[in-house]
């Protein structure tokens, strides 16, 4: 359909005399349509053609990521995708939400960001003296 990418396009002899059958692909085009032949079998030989079909859609949406936390850090790790991420935690018995924002300005912790090449973001926040994970 409209929108859709051919991924990982792949063409397979599964039944039939396959050791005696040649197929020529050029299956990494993006396209719409995939291009086989199929060469010097001499019976009937049935193929199977594959490929993931991948619909790539913007919404928003509610991540929730599980930190890793070691001694007195944390890490956590978002996709490049993700916008306005915040860190959930109990202080003085009650749940409150801290934006991150772009400075990474947190009252408890001292935050760092580190883009990969794929575009993931991963966090990592120490703890300023005075608090504590439990």
């Amino acid at each position: 359909g409209q929108g859709n990418e051919i991924r990982d396009a792949r063409v397979s002899c599964i039944a039939g005399p396959c050791p005696f059958t040649r197929i020529e692909s050029n299956l990494t085009d993006a396209n719409r349509v995939l291009h086989a032949s199929a060469l010097g079998w001499s019976d009937t030989t049935t193929f199977l053609v594959e490929a993931d079909i991948v619909h790539t859609t913007v919404q928003d949406m509610i991540r929730q990521s599980f930190p890793v936390k070691f001694g007195r850090g944390m890490n956590f790790t978002l996709p490049g995708t993700a916008a306005g991420p915040s860190i959930e935690a109990e202080l003085n018995s009650q749940d409150i939400v801290f934006p991150l924002g772009p400075d990474l300005a947190l009252s408890w912790a001292t935050c760092t960001l580190k883009v990969d090449t794929d575009q993931s973001k991963l966090y990592s926040c120490e703890l300023k003296p005075g608090y504590v994970f439990q």
